[in-house]
This record gives C-alpha cells, sequence and structure tokens, in this order.
C-alpha cells in the first residue's frame, strides 16, 4: 500500500473517486420539484414510486439511489436536485430521462471528482525550497505571516490531522470523510497553510492562517461558505464540461463573498493540456496552472507532452512541478501537479485577506492578476493561455495592503471622505457617532485606517455580546484608548466606520442582511484585532 501511496504522490495525477465504484455505475443530477416523484425504499430496500413511468425507468435502468445532490444549498432551485446513481450507462439514462421523463428534469452527468522572518523550517527538510522562493514568501511575510481570523477551506480527498505540519492548524474538519486519499489532502492543507517556524518539515506559504477541511464535493464548499470561509482551494476537477448545477454553486459561493480557487487540470486532464477543466473553468474562480523553477510552462522544456493545463481559462501559474511538500507524516517529497499549484495561491490570498480583509473576489483577481510576473518570453508557445503569468506573493500582499477597501483600487493614503447615509451608533449617554455603508459606488469615511502594520493590537480586551445577535452587538474596549472600528460584509463592502474613545457603545446593523460580518478595530498606530459577527 505505501508503494501505492509513493506512485499517487509523485504523479500529481488527479485520481477518480469512482475508483471503488461498480464499473457500470452512472450518475446524474436531475430536478424535482415534485415530492411525490422523489423515490422511496421499501422494505426490501428496493427504490418504489406511485409515477407508473418512473417506476418502469427505476427497473429498466437499475436506479439504486435518489438523493439531494445539494442540502446545504440555500437556493429554491438547488434544493431540488437530486443525484441519481445507476448500475448502467449514464449516457442511455441521460437520453432517456431528456426524452421521455418529464417530472426529472435538465439532466446533467454529475460531478466526477478526480484530485488534481525566515522560519527555521524553510530548508529542514529540503536544501532548497523553490516554490517559496520563485512566489517570493519571504517577501510576502515581511508584511504579514497571516492571521489567525482568516480561514483558508480545503476541499481535498482526506487527511492526516495528526500530522506535524497540521496539528493545531485546523478550527474544523467535516464529520465522515471517506476518501482513502489521506497523502493528497494533507499536501494541499500543508502548502498552503501548514505549520511554519516549528522546527520540523517544512514552510507554508499562509501558515498563521487556520484552516477547515472538507471532502471532495460540491455540498461541502457550499457549507465551508456559510461558515464564512472567505477562501476554498479546489485541487480536484469534476468533469470536462459545463454543468449548470455546479456553476450554480459556485455563483452561490461567489454570492456569499466566497472567493474559490481550483487546479486547472494537469496536462492530460479532460483529454489534453488546452481542454477545459471544471471547476477551474467555471465563472468566479481562479484558475491556477504550473510553472518550473525558470519559469518554464513544459517541466521538460522542449517537450509539450510535459505541460500541465493552458487555456483560456487560466488566470495565473504557480510552481507545479517537482513541488517540496510533504504527503504524510514525517514523509516529504517533491511531487507534480496543479493540485499543489493551487493551494499557493490560496495561502497568499490569506496573506491578502490578512492586511485588508474588505477585498472581494474581483479585487484579489485584478492583484494576482496586475503583480504577476510575465512570463511569456519564457513561454513563446503558451502567450495568452497563461493568464496573467506567475504568481509573486510578495508584491500581492504589498499591493493588498494599500488596497482601497471600496474595490475602488489603490487607495493613496488609506484616507477615505462620505457623505452617504449610515448606522446610528450610542451609548448611555445618547448618540456618540454615525458610521457610513458602502454602495455600487463605493465608500468614504472620515476615519483614516493605517494598514503598514499586521501586529496584534497589544493590551486590548475587546468583548463583542451577543454574538450571533438579532443585529445590535454591544461592544466593550477596557482601555479606552482611540481605536477605529470598521466592520465589512462577506463581499468586502464597508457597513460601518467609526473611531472613538468609548469604552462601552452599541451599534445597529438590524437593517442589514442575516450573514457573516467582520469587525476590524485598529489604534493609531496600525495595529488591529478582527472578530467575526453573526447576524441572525
Amino acid at each position: 500500500m505505501k508503494t501505492l501511496r509513493t506512485i499517487l504522490a509523485l504523479a500529481g495525477l488527479l485520481l477518480t473517486v469512482g475508483v471503488y465504484s461498480q464499473e457500470l455505475e452512472g450518475k446524474l443530477w436531475v430536478t424535482i420539484s415534485n415530492s411525490t416523484d422523489i423515490p422511496s425504499l421499501n422494505s426490501e430496500g428496493d427504490l418504489e414510486v406511485t409515477n407508473n413511468t418512473l417506476s418502469s425507468l427505476i427497473s429498466d435502468f437499475d436506479i439504486t439511489r435518489v438523493e439531494q445532490a445539494l442540502p446545504s444549498s440555500r437556493q429554491s432551485h438547488l434544493q431540488h436536485v437530486y443525484e441519481v446513481t445507476c448500475n448502467c450507462d449514464e449516457q442511455d439514462l441521460y437520453k432517456a430521462i431528456s426524452e421521455e421523463i418529464s417530472v426529472w428534469s435538465k439532466p446533467e452527468i454529475a460531478p466526477k471528482y478526480e484530485l488534481l522572518h525566515t522560519p527555521d523550517d524553510y530548508n529542514l527538510e529540503f536544501s532548497e525550497d523553490y516554490a517559496l522562493d520563485m512566489i517570493k514568501a519571504e517577501g510576502a511575510w515581511e508584511f504579514t505571516t497571516g492571521d489567525t481570523n482568516v480561514v483558508i477551506g480545503i476541499s481535498d480527498g482526506n487527511y492526516f490531522l495528526n500530522h506535524e505540519e497540521l496539528v493545531g492548524e485546523y478550527t474544523y474538519v467535516a464529520p465522515n470523510i471517506t476518501s482513502p486519499y489521506y497523502e493528497h489532502g494533507t499536501a494541499v492543507a500543508a502548502l498552503a497553510a501548514g505549520n511554519t517556524n516549528n522546527g520540523v518539515g517544512k514552510s507554508s506559504i499562509g501558515y498563521d492562517c487556520k484552516l477547515s477541511l472538507v471532502g471532495m464535493n460540491y455540498n461541502q464548499v457550499l457549507d465551508l461558505s456559510y461558515m464564512g470561509v472567505r477562501v476554498i482551494n479546489l485541487s480536484w476537477s469534476s468533469g470536462c464540461w459545463f454543468n449548470q448545477y455546479t456553476q450554480d454553486v459556485i455563483n452561490e459561493c461567489y454570492d456569499n463573498g466566497t472567493i474559490i480557487v481550483a487546479a486547472a487540470g494537469n496536462g492530460s486532464t479532460c483529454g489534453g493540456a488546452s481542454n477545459l477543466v471544471y471547476p477551474a473553468a467555471h465563472d468566479h474562480v481562479i484558475a491556477v496552472s504550473s510553472v518550473g523553477r525558470y519559469d518554464n510552462h513544459e517541466d521538460v522544456i522542449g517537450d509539450p507532452s510535459t505541460c500541465h493545463q493552458h487555456n483560456s481559462s487560466v488566470d495565473i501559474c504557480a510552481p507545479g512541478y517537482n513541488v517540496p511538500l510533504t504527503a504524510g507524516p514525517g514523509w516529504y517529497l517533491g511531487a507534480w501537479g496543479t493540485s499543489f499549484a493551487a493551494p499557493q495561491v490560496s495561502g497568499t490570498i490569506g496573506l491578502m485577506l490578512s492586511v485588508n480583509p474588505c477585498l472581494t473576489y474581483e479585487d484579489v483577481l485584478d492583484i494576482l492578476t496586475m503583480t504577476a510576473v510575465n512570463i511569456d518570453a519564457q513561454n513563446p508557445n503558451y502567450i495568452g493561455m497563461l493568464g496573467a503569468g506567475r504568481l509573486d506573493a510578495a508584491s500581492a500582499v504589498k499591493i493588498a495592503l494599500e488596497y482601497g477597501c471600496d474595490g475602488g483600487g489603490l487607495n493613496s493614503g488609506n484616507s477615505n471622505n462620505n457623505t452617504n447615509g449610515g448606522v446610528t451608533v450610542s451609548d448611555n449617554t445618547g448618540t456618540i457617532g454615525t458610521s457610513v455603508y458602502s454602495d455600487s459606488e463605493g465608500f468614504n469615511s472620515s476615519a483614516s485606517y493605517n494598514y503598514a502594520s499586521i501586529e496584534d493590537l497589544q493590551g486590548e480586551t475587546l468583548t463583542v455580546y451577543p454574538n450571533p445577535s438579532n443585529g445590535l452587538f454591544t461592544i466593550s474596549a477596557m482601555s479606552g484608548s482611540d481605536l477605529s472600528y470598521m466592520i465589512t460584509d462577506m463581499h468586502g463592502r464597508v457597513v460601518y466606520t467609526l473611531q472613538t474613545n468609548n469604552t462601552v457603545f452599541t451599534i445597529d446593523l438590524s437593517s442589514q442582511t442575516s450573514g457573516v460580518y467582520y469587525l476590524r478595530v485598529s489604534d493609531l498606530s496600525g495595529r488591529h484585532l478582527m472578530k467575526k459577527l453573526i447576524k441572525e
């Protein structure tokens, strides 16, 4: 078994979850609007339904399961999507439903998930960590090593939770992950935000951010999004064709303010390196392909058969050939795959959000694009197919630090002024200030925010209660020093700002929609604290 695992990790191949399924097992996603058309199990364990046409379909195609595909979705139309499993050719079932079964509508082939300061452990296991050097990790760490309030979601195979690079790094693990691919998930998670500066193993780009770990499916991606996770890494593919259902899932996450990063594919994926791979090719996804230590897209320079995906969907590249990583406790090696390029981008986004939690998907993509290193000269045969170029984490974090919170681009001096309306703030002596909110035109504020330091605010005890709340939050700051308060929603829009030395006051977000908000409190030197607020 160890030999097989080593081969899988070294190859970096995308491995099909269906390996352990019956050879002819097929799966479709369909919309079932009427509950009476959902089959149930009888006492013998067989599916039955009152509709005679459906009953015949179940028998003819040996349909074994009909289960809700996306129970975590809060979109009505996605709550009616069901996964139909049969011991049959799914293309035959697709044709039969399309032509004969009107009560099971909009059939799509179901997703087929495939796994696609200098720290004291920087060169501990590897004489050179070329990947971290290339993306200028140490330059990024000059600005921040991450914020524990920023969580990077990893949707992958499985995880060695006792791994020295993961212990203490994760805040959530989905229950009942059944995939056997522990090595792949461990490698991806540790690349994004594994333990660093701990005297063992290797370094990780986003190491002071935290991790949430779930299995490899779209429903658990939705779970992460509704937990308030801002960036989610998908180092897997789900198909080689557009699927409206899965695009709708990505859109739902995007609407929540979640930034999705996905591996673009490993060259042979979907039949060829120029072909689109999903979810990377979906809208509102940052798609990541690979380069080597010389910014070469071909692993063996001059051999086009050795490259990973290159097409119109690719947004950016990161090191993806012979990437130094860990696949198991005490096991460090080099491996190939866009699976390992993507988490370097996800970890960098974690750093960007650590210095500027206001950033939206569009902001992050703009920053990654404007700061990417142009690699056209090294790859003349792939111009226009490698996105903006190679990731430069140092430049991306620096620009994120200077970026405005209104989606308006670079902010000169981080000082803003506003005449828009606002949320009333009061204490027991009456109104103490009026915060401002953003709209489609952006926001301004009388407060000035200094993001030059990412050091935690020292000597300040801050309490927010109740939390969750119906919209009324009481803020208690014990020191009484002059502090700046800013609250952003899941899209990075500022809904509240205030500068005051009051120790206790209440803010009213009852006019805002239910969901997760982020409170950032800064002192005059720019040191800060962050807290998550939940409005019910």
